[in-house]
Formats: structure tokens, C-alpha cells, sequence
């Protein structure tokens, strides 16, 4: 393993895979690249959330989608790997919407010559699979490297 990438977002579930990605890549003294892809719209509700939170605290939070998602990546960093001898970078993508996730993915992949990537992957029937995709499979069958999946 020489450049992991590990695939993040706000949910409860991906911590696991986080801390197992971030061990493997300090036991081969390796840099893990973790990164955050939202939707604009997962940005839009998101940020009028914290708008809220800014007129009640009297405070106001202000940054651009990118920036948000880096911030994601960032705390998963802090909360989840800050224990860890390891050099980690955060990523923060926006796509136009769930169906460009695994583009922006393997793109940031491709960026840092990422030979491994972790992603959480959905359980879905092999009709929901071909109906409505899935980006993890997509990942896997698009990726020129190992893929490391874990379903919610």
C-alpha cells in the first residue's frame, strides 16, 4: 500500500472504515488521502442548517461548498485518526449530483495516484443495482487499483 484514499461523509457508519484505513496506512507508513464528495444540494440543506445555528449562537459561518466538504473530511481526521503516526490529507469535492460521486472519486484517486481506496457501499438488491446504480460498484469496476468496501 503506497497512497490510500478513503472515502468519507457526515454519516455514523463510516467511522469504522476510516479508522481501519488509516491504520493500514500507518502500519506501511503510508499518506491517506480522505475525502468528502457532497451534492450541492446535501451542501444547500446543510448550510442552512448552520445558518441557523450561526443566528442562534449570534455568529456567522460562512464557506463555499468545497470548503464545507473539506471541513467534513477534516474533522473525520481529527475525531477518528488523531492517535495515529500518520500523514493524512483532506479532500473536499462537490458534484452536480449522486450520480457524479464516482467520477469525483476516481478523478481524486487518479490525482494522487491513489492505489487503494476505501468506500462504504449500500446494500441494494441487483435490481436496485441496475436501476438506480451505485457508486461503490462503480468505483470497483472503474478503479485500476484494490477497492475496500464495507456496507452500512
Amino acid at each position: 500500500m503506497e497512497r490510500p484514499l478513503v472515502v468519507t461523509d457526515e454519516s455514523d457508519t463510516v467511522g469504522d472504515l476510516i479508522r481501519e484505513a488509516g491504520e493500514l496506512a500507518a502500519a506501511s507508513d503510508s499518506p491517506l488521502t480522505v475525502l468528502t464528495v457532497v451534492t450541492e444540494s446535501e451542501y444547500e440543506n446543510d448550510a442552512e442548517v448552520l445558518g441557523t445555528i450561526g443566528e442562534i449562537e449570534g455568529a456567522e459561518y460562512r464557506m463555499n461548498p468545497t470548503t464545507y466538504a473539506e471541513e467534513v473530511a477534516s474533522t473525520a481526521i481529527t475525531d477518528l485518526l488523531s492517535d495515529l503516526d500518520l500523514e493524512t490529507e483532506a479532500v473536499g469535492k462537490v458534484v452536480a449530483d449522486d450520480d457524479d460521486r464516482a467520477d469525483a472519486i476516481l478523478e481524486v484517486a487518479d490525482a494522487n495516484d491513489c492505489d487503494y481506496v476505501f468506500i462504504m457501499g449500500r446494500r441494494r438488491s441487483p435490481t436496485g443495482k441496475a436501476l438506480f446504480g451505485d457508486t461503490a460498484q462503480s468505483v470497483i469496476l472503474n478503479f485500476d487499483g484494490y477497492v475496500v468496501t464495507q456496507s452500512e
